[in-house]
């Protein structure tokens, strides 16, 4: 009966079988956290940090070492450590001048390995602090990938239609009419990369920009408008 109601629900309404409804109405994903340690080393002048991971569970490396790179603009390198050998190395076009020392442990891609996400300030003050590097490094069994992108939404990632992969959520902002809105879309990661999935729950979807708030969806947005904010992929996208 599910699936038949599921069916005529596809073909009355297309492949979205969503309603404009806020991820936050969804159960967030539960994470385990780790502090993001800051190696103190004067003989090297530019940032560098480790998440350990010996004494979290299902990782097949011991730790994750990120170190700026002096010589090139806005990179870093990051080593994957297992048994004090480096196993794989990845370079990427940021810094970590300004992470947030907090490191984030779910599993983004259903295999069972749990997966790392952390947070990166593109600047320390001012109205533009919400906007930040969000990093996920997705495990591949024997190596991982580094998934990046530019944001300005510290949301928690949401399962919300209970499949297992949770919805990464991609936030920008646009103008119209005179005012400010948020815009959402939402991807999962499949076949090594982000997958557009807003389509499928009726996104993008548009918040007034509100200091109080920031959730009230506005309703008022023309559809046709509200479709020229969809994305792809979100901001500086990068995958490696």
């Amino acid at each position: 009966m599910p699936r038949l109601l599921l069916l005529i629900c596809t073909l009355l309404f297309g492949s979205t079988v969503f309603s404009q409804t806020l991820f936050t109405k969804s159960k967030p994903i539960v994470y385990t956290k780790a502090t993001i340690t800051t190696i103190k080393d004067t003989s090297v002048k530019l940032k560098v940090i480790k998440i350990d991971l010996k004494a979290q569970k299902g990782f097949n490396i011991d730790s994750v070492v990120v170190m700026e790179q002096k010589a090139r603009l806005e990179e870093s390198l990051i080593f994957f450590y297992k048994d004090n050998k480096v196993v794989q190395k990845i370079l990427v076009p940021f810094w970590i001048k300004n992470v947030i020392p907090i490191a984030e442990f779910a599993d983004f891609n259903k295999d069972g390995i749990p997966d790392i996400k952390f947070r990166i300030r593109t600047i320390e003050k001012g109205a533009t602090a919400l906007l930040n590097y969000k990093v996920f490094l997705i495990s591949q069994i024997s190596k991982y990938r580094v998934l990046s992108f530019v944001d300005f939404s510290s949301e928690k990632e949401y399962d919300i239609n209970g499949d297992g992969i949770p919805e990464i959520i991609g936030c920008s902002t646009t103008n119209y009419n005179g005012k400010n809105y948020w815009v959402f879309n939402l991807y999962n990661w499949v076949n090594n990369t982000l997958q557009t999935v807003s389509k499928m729950y009726d996104y993008p979807i548009w918040t007034m920009v509100d200091n109080k708030t920031n959730k009230v969806i506005a309703k008022d947005i023309p559809a046709d408008i509200r479709m020229t904010t969809l994305r792809a992929f979100p901001n500086e996208y990068f995958v490696k």
